[in-house]
């Protein structure tokens, strides 16, 4: 059994020491985007929906907030866009998600966060 399990309030402290270090335009909601999206490149809208347990409407506002077309109060994600958009080379009907640069870096600067917490 591991340390996180057996005690979670060590790794829940530091998991939330962590998160408050991040910028707060991008909630935990758009980091687990972010994730997602890291981990399977190329994942359509649709999939995101399902590897995020939200409906496609949700993720789809998720997407259009990382690329900086829909900002709500307080989260506006800025000029550089943190995902694209690309037509899927397996079907030209489907779109599929990739992080841009930017989105990479600030991926980066989450984990680094908390592997240096540790």
């Amino acid at each position: 059994m591991s340390n996180i399990v057996a005690d979670p309030t060590p790794a829940a402290a530091l998991l939330f020491d962590s998160l408050k270090e991040v910028e707060q335009t991008v909630g935990l909601p758009l980091y687990l985007t972010l994730l997602a999206i890291a981990r399977e490149p190329g994942l359509s809208i649709n999939e995101l929906a399902e590897r995020i347990a939200v409906p496609q409407q949700t993720a789809s506002r998720y997407v259009a907030s990382l690329q900086g077309r829909y900002d709500s109060p307080g989260r506006e994600i800025g000029p550089v866009p943190l995902v694209r958009i690309d037509i899927s080379q397996a079907d030209p009907r489907s779109r599929s998600l990739h992080l841009t640069p930017a989105g990479s870096k600030r991926l980066d600067r989450l984990l680094r966060l908390l592997n240096t917490s540790r």
